[in-house]
């Protein structure tokens, strides 16, 4: 039941690197209990996970986590409300298409919205685990063409969960994949003002 607020680029760790064996930055791990509602007021806020480091957000199907605005916080959205924050970020150090995989492994694209890099030579990386998890009223346009999304993997690799997630209205796409070979399962996607799910 608790509320958590974040405020422009919220970073899990710092961006790793390509290669595991050779790790560099910050590792960081995000766990998020069943029932926690996380928000944040504008267009320039949103949470990223970057290479080498997880979420674990876990709820449940009674009490599943909720990514929202300030806005639907206080009780002001209204069915047609979007794009009132970022988004949710995942970068991970699977393969994606614009990559040499031999050495040196150059598998590293950037993450649309955001300057996070993301991509590698790993394609069971794991990310962590997104279960019973709602996100609202988010997606910005950074700039024509450059836009954040209701949730954005890049380079996610099949270690990742990726379950009973809903976004819902979000101003640009529901889901936007970059690379990786993640597995996404029960996934629902309403009120996208782009695509539904964009890969």
């Amino acid at each position: 039941g608790t509320i958590y607020s974040i405020s422009g680029r919220t970073q899990v760790g710092t961006d790793r690197g390509i290669d595991p064996g050779a790790p560099t930055g910050q590792q960081g791990i995000l766990t998020i209990e069943p029932g926690v509602r996380i928000f944040a007021s504008g267009g320039s806020d949103y949470l990223i996970v970057n290479r080498g480091s997880q979420i674990f957000a876990e709820g449940t199907a009674s009490n599943p986590i909720i990514f929202t605005s300030r806005q639907n916080i206080e009780g002001t959205t209204t069915l047609t409300s979007q794009g009132q924050w970022g988004g949710l970020v995942i970068a991970g150090r699977a393969p994606q298409a614009n990559c040499q995989l031999t050495a040196p492994v150059t598998c590293t694209g950037q993450v649309e919205g955001t300057s996070a890099f993301y991509g590698g030579n790993t394609p069971t990386d794991n990310s962590g685990r997104i279960r019973y998890v709602q996100i609202k009223f988010s997606g910005f346009e950074i700039s024509t063409g450059n836009e954040l999304q209701g949730l954005t993997m890049g380079g996610v690799g099949s270690g990742t969960t990726v379950e009973f997630v809903q976004v819902h209205n979000s101003s640009d796409d529901g889901i936007e994949i970059f690379g990786g070979n993640v597995n996404l399962s029960r996934i629902v996607i309403t009120g996208a003002d782009d695509d539904a799910f964009d890969t």
